[in-house]
């Protein structure tokens, strides 16, 4: 496929005037009031036992059991109470919790995905995670997506399991939780295996070359992009995670919500990614690649997969590129300013502005490291072994938006990384499909969530079919050969 500009801008509307940063429902049962312990107690026991018996033990009952310690813990952080809470007592909301079955569906496929029994025990290494992070709405959406990954749950509450959590207001809008690929395909995967950050930074750090830095000493270009990759490592191994669960689409999907994200929050009408990287609030440089490079962090990755035929690369490398010049706001340089932190409670202070160009490449190198690189973490095998993004992906991917572009159900026509692609795919060629393709995706994830081997209902094995109709048998040719949904709907011939 070729991008259509005009078409991309016309999506970037339509997602722009979603509310990506503000309030809706479900609050927490407790209110705008501080939270007692019965409060907590009361709203965990609700939902307690509508969560599979599997995640009970690893989340719900040493949550139960911990309340007081976590209470005293996070104090005044009524974010992180109403996390790791939601993803129990909203299964007891009837409103929420069809949307939430949804949103679990796509968070256990792209987290099994990559952590299978079968494809951990081949590579050879431990597992901390065993299952899939929890999930909840966030009811104020002033932080965005983000998770909490399994360190930070066992360290609160002593729980073994992840909480994924997106704002209330993207409840109906699951094209944007394509964004978990990057969240739970990413951060959680990434945490569940102790030392593949640690590896990642080494590797990249000797890309560059520059050597370790004396903060004493003036510090050289290839110093700091070594330096700077180490340190945006989590968030750029995340996206790469991402790409390789979801195909290259989700360099489409993250730039039209980042833009769309940028207009809300800066108020603008014209779709731009952020070219500079600032502060937090105490000093520190963005852990995040600069928006706008994330694109080439993504062309390196693409332009590495093993799996996918050089035409179906190199056309998606084109769109990546259109993407980046389409909103750049025809910038020239990527600005930094910030707290770089080095390790070991050390830093450098950086305000400097670098060639596009330059870090354009520096992104790209990046990009094909971390999606080829041969890892000890992982048993000596690289992330592409584990899981990428193949033809046959592509091919599911397709065949799902022709469906949705003829209207046409997609309930079983793919994996749920393959339902979102699809539905992608389908926008980017119109975006005025945005209503049917959202209900057509909604449906088929409803079906996910009943087939599902950890939160769907128990498969039954008939030894035998019943049924009193008697089907022809035809001899398929390569030529005759249905691809159908599994209501029967024929998607393709």
């Amino acid at each position: 496929m070729t991008l259509d500009t005009q078409n991309f801008v016309r999506l970037f509307e339509r997602l722009r005037t979603i509310d990506l940063f503000g309030v809706a429902p479900p609050a927490p049962p407790w209110g705008d009031a501080d939270p007692t312990r019965q409060d907590v107690t009361s709203a965990v026991g609700s939902g307690a036992d509508l969560v599979p018996l599997l995640l009970k033990h690893a989340y719900v009952d040493p949550l139960e059991q911990h309340i007081p310690r976590m209470l005293a813990a996070l104090g005044n952080d009524t974010t992180t109470l109403e996390t790791l809470t939601g993803a129990v007592y909203q299964h007891a909301d009837d409103d929420v919790a069809g949307d939430l079955h949804r949103f679990l569906a796509v968070i256990s496929n792209f987290y099994r995905s990559f952590l299978s029994a079968r494809e951990r025990l081949r590579a050879g290494f431990p597992l901390v995670e065993q299952f899939p992070p929890m999930a909840m709405f966030q009811h104020h959406g002033d932080d965005g997506p983000f998770t909490l990954p399994v360190d930070a749950t066992k360290q609160l509450m002593g729980g073994s399991v992840g909480v994924v959590s997106l704002p209330a207001t993207y409840r109906k809008a699951p094209l944007l939780w394509a964004s978990l690929a990057h969240e739970t395909g990413g951060h959680d995967v990434l945490h569940a295996d102790r030392l593949l950050l640690p590896e990642l930074r080494t590797g990249v750090a000797a890309i560059f070359g520059g050597g370790h830095i004396n903060p004493a000493h003036p510090v050289s270009t290839a110093q700091l992009l070594g330096a700077l990759w180490g340190y945006w490592m989590d968030e750029a191994a995340s996206d790469i995670y991402g790409a390789l669960n979801i195909g290259p689409t989700f360099g489409h999907n993250l730039s039209v919500f980042f833009a769309a994200l940028l207009a809300r929050e800066s108020n603008s009408d014209a779709p731009r990614l952020r070219t500079t990287s600032g502060p937090d609030r105490r000093g520190v440089l963005d852990p995040h690649p600069t928006d706008l490079l994330r694109l080439d962090l993504l062309i390196g990755a693409v332009q590495s997969m093993q799996g996918l035929s050089q035409t179906v690369r190199t056309g998606y490398v084109s769109d990546l590129r259109a993407l980046s010049n389409l909103l750049s706001g025809n910038a020239t340089t990527i600005g930094l300013q910030g707290i770089l932190p080095l390790g070991s409670g050390s830093g450098i202070r950086i305000n400097t502005a670098l060639p596009l160009a330059d870090m354009q490449a520096a992104a790209r190198r990046v990009g094909a490291f971390i999606a080829t690189a041969q890892l000890e973490a992982l048993g000596g095998h690289s992330i592409q072994e584990l899981e990428t993004w193949d033809d046959a992906d592509e091919q599911t991917a397709q065949t799902i938006a022709h469906a949705i572009a003829a209207g046409t159900p997609i309930a079983g026509a793919g994996d749920d990384a393959q339902l979102l692609a699809g539905t992608m795919l389908a926008l980017l060629e119109d975006a005025g499909r945005y209503d049917p393709a959202t209900n057509a995706l909604s449906d088929a994830l409803d079906e996910s969530y009943a087939r599902d081997p950890i939160w769907g209902s128990p498969q039954r094995d008939l030894l035998w079919l019943r049924g009193d109709t008697v089907i022809d048998m035809a001899i398929l040719t390569e030529h005759s050969v249905e691809i159908v949904a599994v209501d029967g709907t024929v998607l393709s011939q």
